[in-house]
């Protein structure tokens, strides 16, 4: 059975022939446009989890992923993302430490991830391979402070799937396309308190 893809695959494969610059203004305006169209956002976790080439047992540190997670003390929380997409900082035998970008409105990403993106480490064709960012520089800068609503810790024995990766040709759109599933409260209240953090 031909799996239909997802439309992250699709959208990131039109974004790409296109050449835009990265996070240019003719980029992020497409991705807007293109987000507007959608007619049923809920569907898109479920698309990418169909999916099954995007798992992987062990996620590679600076890489992007999506997780199908439900938090261990999700009674106790005031919320949650059960969709998170994630930059890995740092790996342990139980788990990750991540940024789930998910937390910052789409334009705050965009911002967040066009700076990390001078940590990237590039291949021999000069595609980025991954981000050399840690949780010590993140802390370190000030102009980096939006990293402080992000910042999570994820269990693999609370993992659904395997995580699902993001390539790196992915990213931009990733990040724009409403992946979120918070529960618990509304979306505009987590963007709001997120922001608030990020001042501190």
């Amino acid at each position: 059975m031909t799996i239909r893809p997802s439309k992250l695959t699709t959208l990131a494969q039109q974004h790409s022939s296109l050449n835009h610059d990265t996070f240019s203004k003719k980029s992020i305006e497409w991705l807007q446009k293109e987000v507007k169209k959608l007619k049923n956002p809920t569907a898109l976790s479920k698309g990418i989890l169909r999916e099954r080439d995007r798992f992987t047992k062990r996620p590679t540190i600076g890489g992007l992923y999506f997780l199908y997670y439900e938090p261990k003390y999700s009674d106790k929380l005031p919320y949650y993302d059960v969709f998170p997409l994630v930059l890995v900082l740092e790996r342990y035998n139980d788990g990750i430490l991540g940024l789930n970008l998910h937390y910052l409105p789409p334009m705050f990403r965009a911002v967040f991830l066009d700076k990390l993106l001078g940590y990237a480490s590039y291949d021999d064709n000069n595609d980025i391979k991954k981000l050399r960012v840690t949780y010590d520089i993140l802390a370190g800068a000030k102009s980096n402070r939006l990293f402080k609503p992000c910042i999570k810790r994820y269990l693999n024995a609370n993992m659904a799937t395997p995580p699902l990766k993001v390539e790196p040709s992915e990213w931009e759109t990733a990040i724009f396309l409403p992946t979120h599933r918070f529960q618990k409260a509304k979306t505009t209240t987590v963007w709001n308190e997120s922001l608030e953090t990020a001042k501190e």
